[in-house]
């Protein structure tokens, strides 16, 4: 067995790219570009901040700005000034992009239920809880 076959990182990344290549081609089909659909993603469980959004989405605060600008231009998203802090500024989604946030949120429930279907529901639960604490741990 070769190396990369058994080395946890590896794996996680292989993973994450063939499951990530099965939704993003739903995406696709629906012209939903992937940088989007995350951003849509985030926001759907309320506001957050710009920088925390490039964390989450995985993307740098550059390439955060002009997708923000993008989606602010097409109706989907708001920015707001954080009541907590005036340095700081909010991303919300509007109400077209709460809908589209939505019908998405539901198509990538339904591509995780197939991906976990072959997994007992406690052996699902258990990977996810796994997955959640690397990032955790990892985050500091």
């Amino acid at each position: 067995m070769r190396f990369l076959d058994t080395y946890l990182a590896a794996l996680l990344a292989r993973a994450s790219s063939l499951i990530s290549d099965e939704f993003h081609a739903t995406l696709a089909r629906k012209k939903i570009p992937v940088l989007q659909w995350r951003v849509l993603a985030c926001l759907s469980d309320g506001s957050l901040p710009m920088g925390d959004l490039g964390r989450v989405i995985l993307a740098k605060q550059p390439t955060v700005s002009k997708l923000i600008d993008r989606m602010e231009a097409a109706g989907l998203v708001v920015r707001q000034e954080d009541p907590a802090s005036r340095r700081r500024t909010l991303v919300a989604l509007t109400p077209h992009g709460s809908t589209l946030a939505a019908e998405l949120v539901v198509l990538a429930l339904e591509h995780e239920a197939s991906v976990l279907l072959p997994f007992a529901p406690e052996t699902a639960k258990i990977f996810v809880d796994v997955l959640r604490k690397l990032i955790e741990q990892h985050s500091k």
